[in-house]
């Protein structure tokens, strides 16, 4: 219904070894990404390497390359030993005194993945996290300090050292190790992607050698590394200028820059997950097209949307503190009916974990930086003078856009299709998260047949919120009907 043919007629310079690709429809040229992952060890000078397979069904031509660098930020909250014997600790009424004042100024959290040993809920159930207060049970040391919670440190750029062989011919890509700077920007995505000089086909069967150099030390999480391009299905060969013109027919033109029709609309496919801050939690979503027309994506985007990132204490946790030391200096604060008293002065190194909401903690907390002056002391100690009135303004959430890292998976589901060999960090295949950079452009169009359907997997890695997927493109309004 929606097929569409190159002109038979050879085009001038055509080679016949083009002459497979005769009759090829728009809808066999499909958006691809070939990726590559390295498990970075933190090791300077250690030697990684991958190999991306082109499948047996069709030729992979690559436009352009990318990266991004999927790190391991939670530590710890304390990296000295637990003495053996040490008394359990009730999570709540831990202080911020207790904590290293690292973790306050870099940002601490507690791991989703146990957050019911703090709120003394079982791990199974519907319960929201959220909705419960702190457990009163006492825990041991060494799985509050080593497990419950966790330091995030900032995030650092990756130091690496690429080169690229292609297998198939023995040829290589450079003439030396290039550093990442240089070949391909930031590894943050703040840029756009690099698209190659020249499109590079992959014959199917063939392989790409990917050799990856450490130069950070001490950095640990996984590097992605991905060709951006197309794959013409059931073709053994691809001279780019052949591909390049591949055209649509009138009832589904793929490509209609310059030529509007009052029947082709720009139009975004959207779809929403709710991330849940869980590392490793699986989620799915599914595209369904209309039965109206077509859907032509031409490129994609992403974006998380948060709650605010405010940190509001909870005084009235006071009657739950089970310390009595503790609780008698914090009524210096607050009065019997769980308000601050007015005018009154706190120690923050007094203000216990309780008086934060569990979603708080679950987001990860810091001192503002702009606060750093007012919440530390010269010494370097919290400050135990700061007005109550100011104590809402001291902290705020690590759940930021910028920072939500998760990997994907495309599926066109109508025709059994997967679009990436493996799943890939959300950096390296889409940019970063705010919005800072350039919309990822497929570099063919992905037809979606009418009643059709894309299905987006997704596992977390970190952040929570409502992740949207956006496909932008255009809608073929009964295109059928009009041309007959």
């Amino acid at each position: 219904m929606f097929g569409a043919t190159t002109a038979s007629r050879p085009m001038p310079g055509q080679s016949r070894s083009a002459r497979p690709l005769e009759g090829m429809g728009a809808a066999a040229v499909i958006p691809y990404d070939a990726v590559a992952s390295f498990r970075i060890t933190g090791r300077a000078g250690n030697l990684l390497q991958d190999v991306i397979s082109i499948s047996t069904d069709g030729v992979f031509v690559a436009t352009a390359i990318g990266y991004g660098f999927e790190e391991d930020r939670g530590r710890p909250l304390s990296s000295a030993p637990i003495a053996s014997g040490s008394p359990p600790v009730v999570v709540g009424d831990l202080t911020l005194s207790q904590l290293p004042i690292a973790a306050l100024v870099e940002g601490f959290r507690v791991n989703p993945s146990y957050t019911h040993w703090m709120t003394g809920t079982s791990a199974a159930g519907n319960v929201d996290p959220d909705d419960q207060g702190f457990g009163i049970d006492a825990l041991p040391p060494d799985r509050v300090l080593g497990q419950l919670l966790q330091r995030i440190k900032p995030a650092e750029d990756i130091s690496f050292l690429l080169s690229l062989i292609d297998s198939g011919t023995g040829r290589e890509l450079q003439d030396q190790p290039s550093h990442n700077l240089a070949s391909l920007g930031k590894s943050n995505g703040e840029r756009p992607f690099r698209t190659l000089a020249q499109p590079m086909h992959f014959a199917p069967r063939s392989t790409l050698r990917l050799q990856v150099t450490e130069r950070s030390e001490g950095v640990t999480g996984t590097l992605f590394i991905v060709l951006y391009g197309y794959r013409v299905l059931g073709a053994a060969a691809c001279p780019e200028p052949v591909a390049r013109h591949l055209r649509g027919m009138p009832q589904c033109p793929v490509e209609t820059i310059g030529n509007p029709d009052a029947r082709i609309v720009p139009f975004d496919l959207v779809s929403s997950l709710n991330l849940t801050g869980v590392a490793g939690n699986q989620l799915e979503s599914e595209l369904t097209v209309t039965a109206e027309g077509g859907f032509v994506a031409t490129s994609i985007g992403y974006g998380l949307a948060v709650d605010s990132r405010d940190v509001t204490l909870r005084p009235a946790a006071i009657a739950d503190v089970q310390d009595a030391a503790l609780r008698t200096r914090l009524a210096a604060v607050v009065d019997g009916q769980g308000n601050w008293i007015a005018n009154s002065f706190a120690n923050l190194g007094d203000i216990p974990l309780r008086f934060f909401s569990v979603s708080a903690l679950r987001d990860g907390i810091r001192i503002r930086p702009d606060w750093l002056r007012l919440a530390l002391r010269d010494n370097g100690t919290l400050s135990n003078q700061l007005a109550v009135g100011v104590v809402d303004s001291v902290f705020e959430r690590l759940n930021r856009p910028v920072e939500v890292a998760f990997r994907y998976a495309l599926f066109d589901t109508g025709t059994g299709r997967e679009l990436q060999n493996q799943r890939v960090g959300n950096v390296a295949g889409l940019g970063i998260a705010d919005g800072d950079r350039p919309f990822k452009k497929f570099a063919r169009p992905m037809l979606l047949l009418p009643r059709s359907t894309l299905r987006i997997e997704l596992e977390e890695v970190m952040g929570r919120g409502q992740l949207y997927f956006a496909f932008q493109g255009y809608k073929l309004l009964d295109r059928m009907r009009a041309a007959s």
